[in-house]
């Protein structure tokens, strides 16, 4: 078995396959981790990009260490609007919103923001028990449609 993490964006999980396993089956559980669809996926292993139809063997693994594989994703098309799924344990409950995947954080969270009267300095958003920055855009935290992401209050108590 071989364990790869995954780098490239925000986010970064640790998957496990055999050398035996094709990179299309890499993709597939990466796709299962990070809601990236397989053909958006490039997977890039010390500088050389992994094809699909190659057993991960052929790429002359080291063995029991973790090795690093770096994910480049596929830009959506230019304005493409996604609705991605804010989940808000408390008030009004969850709600969709409308981003790009070149979005800013910021962006939606000013979006939010409006959308439940909440002050934005009062709260943070998560994905994949990640918290998103500010600066970041949202491909970084690999968003696409129908993606999950988790609003949490960040009230002092007094």
């Amino acid at each position: 078995m071989v364990h790869f993490k995954i780098s490239g964006g925000e986010i970064e999980p640790t998957v496990e396959i055999s050398i035996s396993e094709f990179v299309f089956d890499l993709k597939s559980k990466i796709e299962d981790e990070l809601e990236v669809e397989i053909h958006r996926q490039n997977l890039w292993y010390k500088g050389i990009e992994m094809e699909n139809d190659k057993r991960i063997g052929f790429y002359a693994l080291c063995g029991d260490e973790t090795e690093n594989v770096t994910l480049v994703v596929n830009p959506l098309p230019p304005g493409l609007k996604l609705h991605v799924l804010v989940k808000f344990h408390g008030r009004s409950g969850d709600g969709y919103v409308r981003v790009v995947e070149t979005d800013k954080v910021s962006d939606l969270r000013r979006k939010v923001s409006r959308y439940w009267g909440i002050p934005i300095n009062i709260f943070t958003l998560r994905r994949f028990n990640v918290e998103m920055a500010d600066d970041r855009p949202l491909h970084a935290y690999y968003i696409n449609h129908d993606s999950e992401i988790k609003l949490c209050l960040d009230i002092q108590p007094r």
